[in-house]
């Protein structure tokens, strides 16, 4: 079970924006947390010099671009953070999870590191990221709900990967102060989620419920079509938005909710999914210890349906026995892996091109201003260093990915364009294997778990038969 969340990382006033990033890279990458480094990878750059790198990439995007924002408005890199079950992964498998997640999230746009900490009782990864794009030409944009694009990406991965997922994940949690005064009795949120919760089955249109709050004592503010509210003559300063409230409370809910009965809690049982996938069959013999003869019946009518479905996706595909069902369950699961690690080589191979590509191209750019800088005599170097410090970077990191890549002959980059676009070709074609064979899969093991569950019930079933029959005889 991965858990996921992203912080925008701001510039300090009095402070450059090198010595920032260096700081707060310095911090992802501390040995004593990543195994002496060990647990430390990185996209599009060094992760000795990303601080750089992210630095230059800002100095091209302003002479560019023209924008400069003030310090404490400037976003200069994103931290998400994405923090796993204790036991459940390892360091390494995390640190490549941190990877993919960063690079779908940001489409291969951005610079990032990936910084894998093991120093607490859950391994956790901090991945740090550009928020200037590679081309200098733009920066991310931090949209409304960014967290939940995040959340879907990770339960993705986590699920492909066989790790758990959270089903029913919470909204963003509280800020600390708030939890306090919550638990005071205090907190100016918890009150208007009462007052709300108990204006709203007296009411019966929208303009009715706007008329009791305020004779509950609040004032009400619409700004940009967000509905506001603030306890007149209690203490709080700032209208609360209903929207931090949770989805219950967006206007849009509050309206269909008018007339209605306060929503009791929901209780944590298992249910059908609406859309009629299948689910698996519920244990009844562990169910139902302690429960009362509603709550069984319930089960058993549960288990039925799900009865249902399975004999009738067995009908529909013809497996008339279990040998077959188990057959084709292993054989779909163990295609779905294969297409899995072809995608992941692709995706391997894509980011190496790229990359490689955009080394290629600043190589060249900047050979020029390399050659001068290394003809330049002792006492001009720093001089000429500090007037050309963009381009000179850009060319050395060029220099260190054509040493790793260990080849003295470099592909052109019309040659890597055309390897890039059928690489991409062939991911296509894959991933349209990979979420056909990902639904087979898990309705084929669905399927088996739910006949391996029936067959369980059967035997049990016989047992109690044949025991009553034995009884009977010996009386």
């Amino acid at each position: 079970m991965a858990i996921s969340k992203i912080k925008p990382r701001h510039a300090s006033e009095g402070r450059s924006i090198a010595a920032v990033l260096k700081d707060r890279l310095d911090y992802d990458k501390n040995p004593e947390k990543t195994k002496g480094g060990l647990l430390v990878s990185s996209y599009q750059c060094s992760a000795d010099t990303a601080w750089q790198e992210f630095t230059v990439s800002k100095q091209i995007y302003e002479a560019t671009t023209g924008r400069r924002r003030d310090p404490d408005e400037d976003v200069i890199s994103y931290l998400l953070i994405q923090s796993f079950r204790p036991g459940e992964i390892t360091p390494e498998e995390a640190n490549r999870l941190g990877y993919q997640l960063a690079l779908e999230f940001t489409g291969g746009q951005h610079q990032f590191i990936v910084a894998t900490h093991i120093d607490k009782h859950h391994i956790h990864c901090h991945i740090e990221f550009n928020s200037t794009t590679l081309d200098c030409t733009h920066k991310f944009n931090n949209y409304w709900n960014t967290y939940k694009t995040i959340r879907q990406i990770n339960d993705r991965l986590c699920q492909e990967h066989k790790l758990s997922v959270i089903k029913e994940p919470k909204e963003k949690g509280k800020h600390y102060a708030e939890w306090a005064n919550e638990k005071r009795g205090s907190s100016w949120k918890a009150k208007l989620r009462r007052t709300i919760d108990r204006v709203l089955p007296t009411v019966s249109s929208y303009e009715e419920f706007l008329a009791a709050m305020r004779r509950e004592g609040y004032e009400i503010q619409t700004t940009r079509n967000i509905l506001s509210f603030r306890l007149s003559g209690e203490g709080q300063e700032r209208f609360t938005r209903t929207r931090t409230l949770g989805t219950d409370y967006t206007e849009e809910a509050l309206k269909s909710r008018i007339g209605q009965p306060q929503k009791r809690p929901r209780r944590r049982t298992a249910q059908l999914q609406k859309n009629g996938r299948i689910n698996l069959l519920l244990d009844i013999q562990s169910r139902l210890q302690g429960r009362g003869p509603g709550y069984e019946r319930w089960l058993k009518i549960h288990n039925l349906k799900e009865a249902a479905r399975t004999l009738n996706y067995l009908t529909e595909h013809d497996i008339t026995e279990y040998d077959v069902l188990a057959a084709q369950a292993a054989s779909t699961a163990s295609e779905f892996e294969k297409v899995s690690a072809s995608i992941k080589q692709y995706e391997h191979r894509i980011e190496q091109v790229a990359a490689l590509k955009t080394h290629i191209i600043n190589y060249a750019k900047t050979h020029d201003t390399y050659v001068a800088y290394r003809k330049a005599s002792p006492r001009e170097k720093a001089a000429f260093r500090s007037a050309h410090e963009a381009d000179l970077l850009l060319h050395e990191a060029a220099k260190r990915a054509f040493n790793d890549l260990g080849t003295k002959k470099l592909p052109t980059v019309k040659i890597l364009q055309a390897e890039y676009a059928d690489l991409l070709a062939k991911k296509k074609t894959a991933y349209e294997d990979f979420k056909r064979l990902r639904k087979e899969s898990q309705e084929l093991q669905t399927v088996k778990a739910n006949v391996d569950a029936l067959l369980r019930i059967e035997q049990v079933q016989d047992y109690e038969q044949e025991k009553e029959k034995n009884q009977e005889q010996g009386r």
